[in-house]
């Protein structure tokens, strides 16, 4: 996963007000350093446990407002971040080892600029600092191939180990609070991590970039079928039409032109037969 550096000035209201929520005083865009990172997902992990759908929901309201530190070490002179916002995601085109949708939860964090920082900043950016791990707490810890729960009940199954051609895992359920998220060098959910952001307006000028292209592009074929099929149009007159015209209409035009160019044009051979009084004794040789 890979990291984008946020363009400071363009934080909507929405999400100002969203981090108003845990500071003192008013933070302005040029104060602030914000990022996307997947928290945690339904995939097995490194460890053979995996969150349900059902954790994954209620972990992402308790982690709202949640410190992100480094290493899971609990001192506040580590708190680098914290998150203000948080939602579940799923993906229904990729699939679990186990054969879920895709589901996780995708956070903002949110940290301010400091001198202190700058270094883990221009890190983040850099994609140095991006795996995550998370510290939380579940009441359920069941056995994904008989049900039991491991806590109360335990069970002779190992997870690792697969049974029925069924991959044994722990399956992690009911959360009841989550403590904190850290920089980790090596999660235990392999996506975990900062992601890089979703920038709607960039995608936005890029579709309108293409569709400009692809604009240009049918003018130019309808100039030049046109210049053959109806020579004493001028150019000008054509161009100023194409302009006031959709992409469907020009696509339209276009077609139209190339059945009138195919139909009135000659077709020139670029190789000429020789003549019939050409006789020589490689003649059934000649194209």
């Amino acid at each position: 996963m890979i990291t984008e550096k946020e363009n400071i000035n363009q934080l909507p209201d929405e999400e100002l007000e969203l981090i108003g929520k845990f500071a003192r005083k008013k933070l302005e865009n040029d104060e602030l350093y914000t990022f996307s990172l997947i928290l945690c997902d339904n995939e097995i992990d490194r460890d053979n446990e995996k969150f349900t759908i059902q954790a994954l929901n209620t972990l992402a309201k308790l982690f709202v407002g949640k410190t992100g530190i480094f290493d899971h070490n609990m001192k506040s002179k580590d708190q680098s971040a914290r998150i203000y916002a948080a939602e579940v995601v799923t993906d229904s085109i990729r699939k679990t080892a186990d054969g879920e949708d895709y589901t996780y939860i995708k956070a903002k964090a949110y940290m301010v600029r400091t001198e202190k920082n700058k270094d883990l900043i221009a890190e983040i950016d850099a994609g140095i600092k991006k795996e995550t791990s998370v510290g939380c707490c579940v009441s359920d810890i069941s056995c994904s191939i008989c049900g039991r729960n491991i806590k109360t009940e335990g069970c002779e199954h190992q997870k690792g180990k697969t049974y029925g051609g069924k991959l044994c895992c722990y399956l992690l359920s009911e959360p009841t609070d989550a403590y904190e998220w850290s920089f980790v060098a090596v999660p235990a959910q392999k996506n975990a991590g900062v992601i890089k952001s979703f920038n709607p307006m960039h995608e936005t000028e890029k579709l309108a970039d293409m569709a400009r292209e692809y604009q240009s592009e049918l003018q130019s074929e309808i100039l030049r079928c046109a210049a053959g099929v109806l020579p004493e149009m001028k150019s000008a007159a054509l161009e100023e039409i194409c302009g006031s015209l959709s992409i469907g209409m020009l696509r339209e035009m276009r077609d139209a032109f190339r059945k009138s160019a195919q139909k009135n044009l000659p077709v020139v051979r670029q190789l000429d037969c020789g003549g019939a009084d050409e006789e020589s004794e490689n003649s059934e040789y000649k194209i």
